[in-house]
């Protein structure tokens, strides 16, 4: 098997866009998975709604208030999740209160007593209040998987795909090559010194439209003994933090299978 490889092709903290090479769809899916469902994150679990005097009642406020992403490091996540002789949440304060004008209450008004943990934005809108109406409530914010509930994935997007493999036939006619750098919606093509050349295959999204119309000139197939990966952070941990996380949890699941399949072997001999 040849050695995996691993090329960054966007890394911010909008995007993660890297291509796996010798690393099989299957692998990479499994990745995107855990990434999606088992990396831990904080979020809002528990809501005190001791005052609520806006338009929204109490249970949509609340569901509001659960889909807060908040910021906070994969050392504090581990903490939380570990200890036994601390609080298993942190604790975070929501009191507002419009006197003689209406209000818009913001993510950046809830109060966490931990400095560490908060919101990853202040400019949330929660809800507007008229002159004279109030929010007071406390918050319970827990560790929790994706797996639980999208609050707490730290993605809002994650695609595995195999490598898209582009197939030209030699000395196409310019105006057969037109019509193929045309009808591609992607402009994976394009035409140099009268010849139709491929400019980045990853922009191909496999619709098709080129080989469906230009079959004798255009054959479009996949490479999945490689990957391409591509997520969206929501900003509760970085880019590297996620990696990290998901590829450590993957790693002890292969542990773990393979444990429970000696034990099979062991007691089938």
């Amino acid at each position: 098997m040849k050695k995996p490889k691993v090329e960054i092709l966007e890394n911010n903290g909008y995007v993660f866009k890297a291509v796996l090479r010798n690393v099989p769809v299957e692998i990479a899916n499994s990745l995107r998975r855990v990434i999606m469902s088992e990396v831990k994150t904080i979020a809002i679990d528990d809501v005190f709604i001791f005052r609520n005097d806006s338009v929204l009642n109490d249970d949509t406020l609340a569901h509001r208030l659960g889909l807060i992403p908040l910021k906070a490091s994969r050392d504090k996540v581990r903490k939380l999740t570990g200890s036994e002789d601390e609080p298993d949440y942190i604790t975070l304060i929501l009191k507002v209160s419009a006197r003689d004008k209406p209000l818009t209450v913001y993510s950046g008004d809830l109060k966490s007593r931990d400095r560490v943990v908060k919101p990853l934005s202040n400019r949330i809108e929660l809800v507007k209040l008229a002159p004279g109406q109030a929010i007071e409530a406390e918050l319970w914010a827990r560790v929790g998987s994706g797996s639980q509930h999208a609050k707490w994935s730290p993605v809002s997007v994650a695609v595995v795909r195999g490598l898209p493999k582009i197939r030209l036939k030699k000395d196409i006619p310019l105006d057969i090559a037109e019509g193929i750098r045309d009808i591609c919606p992607k402009d994976v093509f394009e035409i140099k010194d009268g010849k139709l050349r491929v400019i980045d295959p990853l922009r191909c999204t496999l619709c098709m439209l080129c080989e469906k119309e230009y079959p004798e000139y255009v054959k479009i197939s996949i490479d999945e003994s490689s990957s391409l990966l591509y997520f969206e952070p929501i900003g509760q941990l970085t880019n590297r933090e996620i990696l990290e996380e998901a590829f450590e949890i993957l790693i002890n699941k292969f542990k773990d299978f393979i444990s429970v399949f000696r034990e099979v072997e062991l007691n089938v001999s």
